[in-house]
């Protein structure tokens, strides 16, 4: 819905509805898309399924080391209605860094993301193909049905990131995506 909508079902202010949704968003309970809707964001998500390993949380050391080892962003994304939602990070101390907003959506028709999650590759490389300038590599998690169900990626700017960093962050990723693998269930390659 969108906030007059949801203002008028819940009778209050649009004004108040909107700060409210804002504050909700910063803490990843809602995601405001670019047509101005609202949506469940990943903290949401999470608590619903709550039953299920967390992981996020399972996620969330192995995207700290893969910062710290590299210094680029580190993601954890999910796929939610056939997109990749970014909903893990972990973002250097640099002012100069690639941000990963919570919530935010990448397609699924390019990128190293793309590449693991469409493909059967293991691996999967962007140099410059979803942004320009920026280099990406990704390694799918599978479930214990054997889907590919989320991806670790690492994200940076090309000029901080040679071909060859990029290859060896490639191999970190996969590494963690398998461990990661195993502990929701999935059986070890």
């Amino acid at each position: 819905m969108g906030i007059s909508e949801l203002a008028r079902s819940l009778d209050v202010s649009k004004g108040t509805l909107r700060d409210v949704l804002l504050t909700l968003a910063q803490f990843g309970f809602v995601v405001r898309d670019a047509d101005t809707r609202f949506r469940l964001g990943p903290e949401l998500r999470t608590l619903a399924n709550a039953s299920a390993p967390d992981l996020r949380s399972l996620a969330q050391p192995y995207l700290v080391s893969l910062m710290e080892s590299f210094g680029e962003t580190a993601i954890l994304g999910i796929v939610v209605d056939a997109a990749l939602e970014i909903a893990g990070r972990a973002e250097p101390a640099t002012d100069l860094h690639m941000t990963a907003p919570l919530g935010r959506r990448l397609p699924m028709d390019k990128g190293a993301h793309a590449k693991v999650l469409r493909g059967r590759e293991e691996i999967g490389y962007d140099d410059q193909e979803l942004f320009a300038g920026v280099r990406a590599v990704a390694a799918p998690i599978v479930d214990a049905r054997g889907r590919r169900i989320a991806v670790v990626m690492v994200v940076g700017f090309k000029e901080r990131i040679d071909l060859r960093t990029l290859r060896r962050i490639g191999e970190r990723c996969a590494s963690a995506a398998r461990a990661l693998s195993q502990r929701i269930g999935a059986e070890a390659a």
